[in-house]
């Protein structure tokens, strides 16, 4: 990667700690933005959830946990399927990373782009 700052070109990758060490005031929930930063390659989606929303590794509540999201969390999709009805919503969508990781579209709100089927 390629990274200019301030008239300068260096060659390297930028790590999250660089990243947090100039900016001290990040609380954890700020950090984890800084990490994994949403891009605008994809729609966008906000977590409308009460609480923590599970990632799946499947399009269903039976398979395997993988993480969590925050409420108010703002992630990339990059498609939807259906898949097992959560509270009568059977759209999942699978977040815009390279791992299929899968969240209930009950929970849910797109609120940039188009999101396309898989």
């Amino acid at each position: 990667m390629i990274v200019v700052m301030a008239g300068a070109v260096g060659v390297g990758t930028v790590g999250a700690s660089t990243a947090l060490a100039e900016s001290a005031d990040l609380t954890s929930a700020h950090a984890t933005a800084v990490v994994a930063p949403v891009t605008d390659a994809y729609p966008k989606g906000k977590v409308i959830s009460r609480s923590r929303l599970v990632i799946r590794a499947k399009p269903t509540t039976h398979s395997k946990r993988l993480g969590s999201l925050r409420p108010g969390q703002i992630v990339d999709i990059k498609c939807w399927v259906n898949g097992q009805p959560v509270k009568g919503v059977r759209k999942w969508y699978r977040l815009g990373i390279s791992t299929p990781e899968w969240v209930s579209g009950r929970y849910i709100k797109i609120i940039k782009g188009k999101v396309s089927h898989c």
